[in-house]
């Protein structure tokens, strides 16, 4: 199984490190990053997060996925490198 997270519907100002100790509550982050627009440089409200173990990311996607993020619902999925992130 996939270790990497594609999280969704993130509030515009969590950082790396807020993602890192999101997700860390899970298990071992291995990798955290905000996805920013080419431009502007500001958040585009997508994340990824890779996990130590596939264990650790489907039991955090399990727990986040559709939970409250300082009032926005969070959508967490397994990431898919064929998938397009517009």
């Amino acid at each position: 199984m996939n270790r990497k997270l594609h999280v969704g519907n993130l509030p515009l100002w969590v950082t790396d490190k807020d993602l890192v100790e999101k997700f860390g509550r899970f298990g071992t982050v291995e990798f955290a990053a905000i996805m920013q627009d080419d431009v502007s440089g500001a958040s585009r409200g997508i994340g990824l997060v890779e996990m130590a173990s596939s264990a650790e990311a489907q039991k955090a996607m399990s727990w986040l996925n559709f939970s409250s993020y300082e009032g926005q619902i969070m959508a967490v999925s397994l990431y898919d490198s064929n998938a397009r992130v517009h």
